[in-house]
């Protein structure tokens, strides 16, 4: 008869001791493994001609470079690049609790607190790439019609790129733990809360992590007027560095928030052996 393994104080076989520097490398590989899988730049490809189809479209809908910043910040600022960020990591979280993935990931001698974090780091990482490319796209467009003033605005409008996909990536995280119906709670949040609170002309606006962003590019949009950036024009402007400070702050309350649930949640595993 084989003789019981020894486990050490913490409940795990000896030797299986934590590495948080080790886990961190081992997530970070197998996260952007799957950004960079040769299978997924097909779709990307696909994402990226649809945005650049789009933008064709609108330029030659009788708008012209001239209303071009404007309809940028109006719809892809405030509208897409939220949109797709939530849903990805949203679905890279789910990804996650999938009961195969439990047996080869969540059996690992890592905190689950830990594994969120560093699951969050590398996905904000990969979909920074990601939307760099749709940035360019859209700032490629621009610039080939000769749009007035992109060149001006590309560093802050990249610098709210960055800002939209590190908060709302935190967002997808924590609807994507909660349920796997994720994109209705992210619905009823983004009628309450981006549509609904962020309208209200008080200090509660302030929740809206579009709003945010808006307040930042309310000087380009004041610039830029047009019908795509008449809710924008108005706001009273905001500096960029109380901008970043506030979107940092929700995404670490949220990644807090996702890792607190996903500590305490029960998964399964698919029971093969």
């Amino acid at each position: 008869m084989n003789p019981t393994p020894s486990t050490s104080t913490t409940g795990l076989p000896a030797g299986l001791t934590p590495n948080l520097r080790h886990a961190f490398g081992g997530i970070w590989r197998l996260t952007l493994g799957k950004f960079l899988a040769p299978r997924r730049w097909p779709a990307v490809a696909s994402l990226l001609a649809v945005l650049g189809l789009i933008v064709y479209g609108f330029l030659d809908a009788g708008n012209g470079p001239r209303l071009y910043l404007g309809w940028t910040i109006g719809f892809y600022f405030t509208f897409v690049v939220p949109v797709m960020a939530f849903i990805t990591a949203a679905g890279a979280m789910r990804d996650e609790m999938k009961p195969a993935t439990v047996d080869y990931v969540l059996t690992r001698p890592v905190p689950r607190p830990a594994f969120v974090i560093f699951k969050y780091l590398a996905h904000v990482a990969g979909a920074q790439v990601d939307f760099l490319l749709s940035f360019g796209v859209i700032l490629g467009a621009g610039l080939v019609r000769q749009a007035p003033g992109l060149i001006a605005a590309a560093p802050l409008l990249l610098l709210a790129q960055i800002l939209l996909v590190t908060a709302f990536s935190a967002l997808g995280f924590l609807c994507g733990v909660l349920t796997s119906r994720y994109v209705v709670l992210g619905l009823l949040y983004a009628v309450i809360i981006e549509v609904g609170v962020g309208q209200i002309p008080t200090e509660l606006n302030r929740l809206s992590m579009t709003h945010q962003v808006k307040t930042m590019l309310q000087p380009l949009a004041a610039e830029a007027a047009s019908k795509f950036t008449f809710g924008i024009q108005t706001l009273p402007p905001d500096g960029k560095l109380a901008t970043v400070g506030v979107l940092l702050a929700f995404s670490a309350v949220l990644l807090a928030l996702t890792a607190a649930v996903f500590a305490v949640r029960e998964l399964t595993g698919s029971g093969e052996a």
